[in-house]
This record gives C-alpha cells, structure tokens and sequence, in this order.
C-alpha cells in the first residue's frame, strides 16, 4: 500500500512538474476558460424580462445592511418565490408586513430588496454556464494532458516500469484534478464579477461541489483520454464519449451549485450530495479496473 502512493506522489509530482514549467496547459485552459465565461456574458446578457427573488442569500445582505429583524422576518416568509414585476413584490412585502408589525415596508427597505433580489437570466444560468465552461476547458486539459505523453514517447516509457496500471491511472486522473481545480480558483473571482453572482459565505459549500463534481470529470475523462489517446480524430472523439456519460452528475453538480448561490445551506442537499458521492465512486472504481486493459491495447 505505502510502495503503490509513493508511486501515485511520483507520477503526480511529473505531471506537475512537466505542466507548471512549460506552462502550456495551465494558460490555454485558462484563457479558454475566461473566454468562454466572457462569450457567455456578452452572448446571454441580462434579457428583457427580469425577475425578482427573495432567497436566504438577498436577507443576509440586507441584515448586513442594517435592517432591523423585526422587518426582515416577515420577509421570510416570501423566501423562495419569485415575482414576475416589482409591483407585486413590493405588494407581498407590504403584505407581510402588514400582517405581522403593522404597518407598510419602508422606502429604504423596499429600495434595496429591489436591488438585492434583481435577477436577470444571466443569474439564472450562472451554475449551469460555469459548468459548461469548465466542461470545455476540461477536455482541452486532457486532450492535451495524453497528447504531450503520447508525443514525447513517455506513455511508452511507463508502461514498460514495473508499475501498476491501476497507479499510473491514479497519478494522471490526479494531475488532472489539480490542475482543473486550479482554474476553477482563478475563475471563481471572475466569474462572480462578470455574472452578478455574490459568493459571500459561499465558498466553502462551493468549494465541496466542485472539488466532487471535477473529481468525478477527471475520473471518467482520464479513463476516455486514454482511450481516445492514440486514435485519429482525438479531438472530437473524447467529447463525444464524454459529455453523454457526464449527464447525471452535471445534473447533481449545476443543481447543487444553484442552491448554493441562492444562499440555501448545502446540509439540506443530503440526498443529492450522495448522489454526486455515488456517481464519483462509480466512476473512479470503474474507470481504475478498466484502464489496465485500455492501455494494454
């Protein structure tokens, strides 16, 4: 057990190595990542027809702001419903507190709830657009991962060590994982500026979803990559294997994410947090018995 992670932490350290001094994959997953996230700001845009949500999110802000409980928490019953136009938000609002402290909402109250709960299409869509962005520059990274191994005659080279298919599967899913969470660290800023999207208090739930959602990406791609490695047409052939395997557990992460960003605490996802559990065991059991006899066709 303690020979086969020393031979998982040597493969690893390569593949880090090899990326982190050529500099080629990190910068053009990057770079594409960021382009993308740009191309789909510009291309969806804020759309004509905006709404207005109350989530746990939009109270935290406005408590943060100041606002008394005493008014923000009849508000919490209007949590989780979206309203098509402002005047029948501001209705509710009245409604409710009406109801419940007697009198009507305040100007400044209801100035910033308009503000705050303001959400367009682009907000909408943001989890679902930085999961198609990091889908894209996913298979880039491991289209390029295998080529430069595949190039360079070093994938010959391993295969003829005295070393576990099983482990040299580990130490390049791992490799993949690193660097694709990597991206995902510089995006995130950038992805909260261009779409809207505050993070605040999100970071660590987040940072859970993603870490499972790219681990059972890399699980699968690393196995298909090395699959796709030496055929012609590589390129295309990796993404057309990929993308359909990956539905379910793009569902589970995009919806997860959005629940994340709405400000909802992860903890009361526990079904669909199994779910991504399961479908990233799957993968990466399946994926590890498999690559022995990828490679050795």
């Amino acid at each position: 057990m303690g020979v086969g992670l020393a031979q998982v932490w040597v493969l690893l350290w390569k593949d880090l190595l090899i990326d982190l001094r050529r500099k080629e994959n990190i910068v053009s997953m990057f770079f594409f990542a960021l382009l993308t996230l740009l191309i789909f700001n510009f291309a969806v845009g804020e759309g004509e027809g905006q709404r207005f949500r109350l989530t746990p999110r939009v109270l935290a802000v406005l408590a943060d702001q100041g606002f008394a409980d005493d008014l923000l928490r009849p508000l919490r019953s209007l949590e989780g419903r979206t309203f098509t136009d402002r005047q029948a938000l501001l209705g509710a609002m009245d409604a409710a507190i009406e109801a419940t402290a007697g009198g009507a909402a305040p100007p400044a109250l209801r100035i910033a709830v308009l503000e705050q709960s303001r959400r367009g299409f682009l907000q909408e869509s943001a989890a679902g657009l930085l999961w198609v962005t990091l889908l894209l520059a996913g298979v880039l990274g491991l289209s390029k991962s295998f080529n430069q191994e595949r190039e360079q005659g070093c994938m010959d080279g391993l295969l003829l060590t005295p070393v576990s298919r099983g482990v040299l599967y580990l130490g390049k899913m791992l490799s993949n994982t690193l660097f694709l969470l990597l991206i995902l660290a510089l995006l995130l800023p950038l992805f909260s500026l261009f779409f809207g999207v505050g993070l605040r208090g999100a970071w660590a739930p987040l940072a859970v979803v993603l870490v499972g959602g790219t681990l059972g990406f890399t699980a699968l791609g690393t196995l298909l990559g090395g699959i796709t490695a030496s055929l012609k047409g590589r390129e295309v052939l990796l993404p057309i294997l990929l993308f359909p395997l990956l539905v379910p557990i793009v569902v589970v992460v995009v919806h997860l994410s959005a629940v994340i960003l709405e400000g909802q605490p992860l903890l009361e996802q526990m079904g669909w947090l199994q779910l991504l559990v399961a479908f990233d065991a799957v993968f990466l059991i399946v994926s590890y018995l498999v690559f022995e006899y990828v490679m050795e066709s």
